[in-house]
């Protein structure tokens, strides 16, 4: 279910050539058009594909109209990751009952369990409390200030959605950003508000935002009559040192967010999606593919660190330069005063956030401890197959709708109602009436989680992994691989998962990251398996290449949100983008050869792999029989 959020930053006396796009009516009238044309003319001009006997082909044919539509978004993405549910069954690739089992996997219960979590950090405004205190420990410099920014929205991106934590940021930033302009420019500006609306409000000048995985997101820019009275776009130029500085900051924001993703299995679904595909592809072979929560930490944070301070580094070479840090001690005390307030204004820690921080804390210590590997974990108390990360998500959910959100009434009211934002102080409150005493609250309510929860996504995973299942079964992801395999033969293991990367990393800023792991994961780990070398090689490289999206703004949510915001052109985000694209990749590759190889032993071919291929090929000895699973003929 789409979520609407408004977010409204008055930054009234930002200049003029910060102008929200917009889409109008008749543009939309247009789009409408072109989706019932293409509905109906994609799958009339590929169905001779689907004529052919053959199994493979009639699963690609069900493969490329989901891909088109995903690409194009023919249909909203969660009614088109429904599909494979009508397409695959009536083609007669897979059984409805098996395409139907894909949309509900054990990890699909891991994300939504760390899901409804984050839900609760964002309802007691947790996360806000977090930003603002890193912003006030690194000072207002704008160089530490930018690290202040990006540190914040990376770690909340490891465990909660990074639309929530880039929205949450918007509005900070744009207030940090109108008390530096006024301090530069020594130009009057309004007193700068951050407020939040009812979700059906709409007001002039306000950019929707509706983000590749449903989610629609609204930012409040700046009213279309202001800027009839500023006249002309050029006939003013803005201050050209503030311009860098609000261009690096919003790309900060949005690159932050998503680097932070790739750190933990749970911060982005094409992690997930890994782990899925990858433990489907091992134990069909008898083995393990031995990813985990706690041993995806132990690569994934320092990779995503080291990204996070490179691209800190490249916004200040390339956007900012010196002269956008030079030391101005007035507009440094003007963001020190301003940080001070908002994170005044929040009060003291509630219970209800201290009770939140402690079990997410919890959740993060289980995930980890339940097969360190190094250790016995918890898990090792169970029969082996019988626990999972998932078993943590769904215990933590649960206690958060179990335990109250307020100390029993017994004690004297606190300073703020409960049932107020934690945005506003109160001051002191009347005693409550004895049914409000023994009212009891929950510190999670299902209303809050169904309103705030992007089941879109959960459907968009489903559908891919029905779409992997599909893949598989018929033979297509082989048949692909192998022609791969024929281009690949010869490159070294490092070349080729360079390639794929930079393929993948391309594909993710025109579409979907969950849409782009769901078609390359199947193919990569086939192709892994014929090349004779170790399919987390290839898909672990490819994963954490869907969160490379750093060059348009549709590439991600985060991207779509800084750039509604007015603050940036497409150009610059393609110049800005582009080459932290290419150097993440590269760090990418450089992480696989020095660290991640290493830690997951890549370098020899799995045992269960040489084994399986045995059996069948004894077994088609003794039979005659020629029907292969494709996932075993390897070349070893």
């Amino acid at each position: 279910m789409s979520q609407t959020k408004l977010i409204k930053c008055q930054v009234k006396s930002l200049p003029t050539g910060f102008v929200p796009c917009t889409i109008g009516t008749r543009g939309k009238r247009v789009t409408h058009q072109l989706t019932v044309f293409l509905a109906f003319l994609i799958p009339l001009v590929l169905h001779p594909i689907a004529l052919s006997d053959s199994k493979v082909a009639r699963a690609a044919y069900g493969v490329l109209i989901i891909a088109i539509f995903w690409v194009f978004e023919v249909l909203p993405l969660a009614v088109t990751s429904l599909l494979p549910v009508l397409i695959f069954p009536l083609l007669g690739v897979a059984k409805v009952s098996k395409v139907c089992s894909s949309y509900f996997k054990d990890t699909l219960m891991l994300f939504l369990g760390s899901l409804i979590v984050a839900v609760a950090v964002e309802k007691w405004n947790l996360h806000k409390r977090i930003a603002l205190r890193a912003l006030t420990l690194v000072g207002p410099n704008p160089r530490w200030l930018m690290l202040g920014i990006m540190l914040p929205c990376w770690f909340l991106s490891m465990w909660m959605s990074n639309t929530a934590t880039t929205a949450m940021m918007v509005p900070i930033l744009g207030a940090i950003l109108h008390v530096m302009r006024e301090s530069m420019t020594q130009e009057p500006v309004e007193e700068t508000e951050l407020v939040e609306e009812p979700e059906k409000s709409r007001v002039n000048g306000t950019t929707v935002v509706e983000t590749l995985e449903g989610e629609e997101v609204v930012v409040k820019g700046r009213d279309r009559d202001e800027e009839s009275r500023d006249g002309e776009l050029d006939s003013i130029t803005p201050n050209e040192e503030f311009v860098r500085l609000t261009k690096t900051f919003a790309l900060c924001t949005a690159f932050a967010a998503n680097i932070g993703g790739m750190a933990t299995l749970t911060g982005t679904p094409p992690n997930i999606i890994l782990k899925t595909i990858a433990d489907e592809l091992f134990e069909k072979a008898g083995g393990d593919s031995g990813i985990s929560f706690a041993n995806w930490l132990i690569i994934g944070l320092p990779l995503s660190l080291i990204c996070l301070v490179i691209t800190w580094l490249w916004l200040q070479v390339f956007y900012s330069r010196k002269k956008c840090f030079k030391n101005d001690s007035e507009s440094y005390e003007s963001v020190r005063l301003y940080l001070k307030r908002a994170y005044n204004r929040l009060g003291p820690i509630t219970f209800q956030e201290t009770v939140v921080l402690i079990v997410f804390i919890i959740l993060a210590l289980l995930w980890m401890t339940r097969n360190p590997q190094v250790v016995p974990g918890w898990g090792d108390l169970f029969e082996k197959g019988y626990t999972g990360d998932s078993i943590a998500a769904v215990l933590i959910t649960a206690f958060l709708f179990a335990f109250p959100s307020q100390l029993p009434c017994l004690v004297k009211a606190k300073k703020r109602d409960v049932e107020e934002s934690t945005d506003e102080l109160r001051g002191e409150v009347e005693e409550p009436s004895e049914e409000e005493k023994w009212k009891f609250q929950p510190l999670l309510d299902w209303d809050t989680v169904n309103q705030k929860i992007p089941w879109g996504v959960l459907l968009l995973m489903g559908g891919g992994f029905a779409v992997a299942e599909a893949c598989e079964s018929s033979g297509l992801s082989y048949w692909v691989s192998s022609q791969l395999a024929d281009v690949m033969r010869n490159m070294t293991t490092s070349s080729a998962a360079l390639l794929l990367s930079l393929m993948v990393a391309a594909a993710t800023n025109v579409t979907s990251n969950t849409a782009t792991a769901t078609l390359f994961l199947p193919i990569v780990g086939e192709l892994a398996i014929d090349l004779g070398v170790h399919p987390l090689s290839f898909m672990i490289p490819v994963a954490i290449s869907c969160s490379f999206a750093f060059m348009l703004p549709v590439g991600t949510p985060p991207n779509a949100i800084v750039f509604s915001t007015g603050y940036l052109k497409v150009k610059d985000m393609v110049v800005g983008g582009s080459l932290v694209n290419l150097v993440t990749v590269l760090i990418l590759i450089l992480a696989m050869m020095l660290w991640i190889t290493p830690f997951y032993n890549l370098n020899e071919f799995p045992e269960v792999f040489k084994v399986a291929k045995n059996l069948t090929q004894s077994a088609v000895n003794g039979t005659g029989s020629t029907d292969i699973n494709p996932l075993y003929n390897v070349t070893v």
